[in-house]
């Protein structure tokens, strides 16, 4: 057992077992992780004078927003649904998403300029051992967190915690650019803080805009994944008596999904046995695809309608 196996399990008890607390103990874990390593990034690279560094500090803390996300997203996102929400609240992650994606954009903005300002007039930067080991330490530090996030979305199934994974691990590719140009600077190549910052800038913008590209891609109305639609069609194909399906659609509300399909069976069967074919496929569906609600249709064999 590793680390993120353990602190999940001593977490995690067999009471909170369940995807809105894993994504609270993630949250929390890289809420604190992230603002001291922001606190401990900005005051260091204010006394070395680093603007590459100041750069990477505040990719520590737009992760520490990212976090809040996630947090609310799952709090939010789990409240049931009322009358005029008749299929939950579980997309408020998303639009929380796309504000906190266009904050990052605005950040990456301003640093940018800083950079390219440093690129302009390039001054020493001081070299530190001391932070040099630190910044070591804290890459492999988000990396791990990185791993932690996985971890948990990939065992709760929650892709919010793996999407959350990578800004940890881009931050990490981050910090690991900012030792480049510490070493940079204290061989004499001081343009180098500026280079590294504009990346770290353009790190961010990166993250800003893929945030923004897949929080509207869902909001939008996404088509099913590959893997969905293969755990259906391996359960139909493996149910007795369906002989083909179709029109299948699913509609994502982040907590809950929402699939309908056809079914074809025979047309001489009687009306209570198609109806019980239906029935299984659906308890068999919600049985292996979590928080779903599905809706069977049935077809007699030869009239399908396209």
């Amino acid at each position: 057992m590793n680390f993120s196996e353990w602190l999940s399990n001593k977490i995690l008890t067999k009471k909170e077992y369940s995807k809105k607390y894993a994504g609270y103990l993630e949250g929390w874990v890289s809420i604190v992780g992230n603002l001291t390593l922001f606190l401990f990034k900005y005051f260091a690279g204010l006394s070395l004078g680093s603007i590459s560094l100041i750069a990477d500090a505040f990719h520590s803390l737009s992760d520490v927003f990212t976090s809040v996300v996630v947090i609310l997203g799952f709090k939010l996102g789990s409240k049931p649904a009322d009358k005029e929400h008749p299929y939950g609240h579980g997309r408020i992650e998303q639009i929380a998403t796309l504000i906190i994606a266009l904050l990052l954009l605005i950040v990456a903005y301003d640093l940018v300029r800083s950079s390219f300002e440093r690129l302009m007039n390039p001054h020493k930067v001081e070299f530190n051992l001391g932070v040099f080991v630190l910044l070591i330490i804290s890459a492999i530090f988000k990396e791990w967190m990185a791993r932690f996030s996985i971890y948990l979305g990939k065992r709760f199934d929650a892709s919010p915690l793996i999407a959350d994974a990578w800004h940890h691990r881009s931050d990490a590719i981050a910090t690991l650019l900012v030792t480049i140009g510490l070493l940079g600077s204290k061989l004499g190549f001081y343009r180098l803080d500026g280079i590294l910052g504009v990346l770290v800038s353009l790190l961010i913008a990166w993250v800003g805009v893929d945030l923004l590209k897949s929080a509207t891609s869902f909001l939008i109305g996404e088509a099913p994944s590959g893997d969905l639609v293969k755990k259906i069609d391996d359960i139909i194909v493996n149910t007795p008596g369906v002989l083909n399906y179709h029109d299948l659609s699913v509609h994502d509300y982040q907590n809950e999904k929402y699939i309908t399909l056809h079914i074809e069976v025979d047309n001489n069967l009687t009306v209570k046995e198609a109806h019980d074919l239906a029935l299984k496929v659906q308890d068999e569906i919600k049985s292996k695809i979590e928080n779903s609600q599905v809706t069977v249709h049935i077809d007699p064999k030869g009239e399908r309608e396209d």
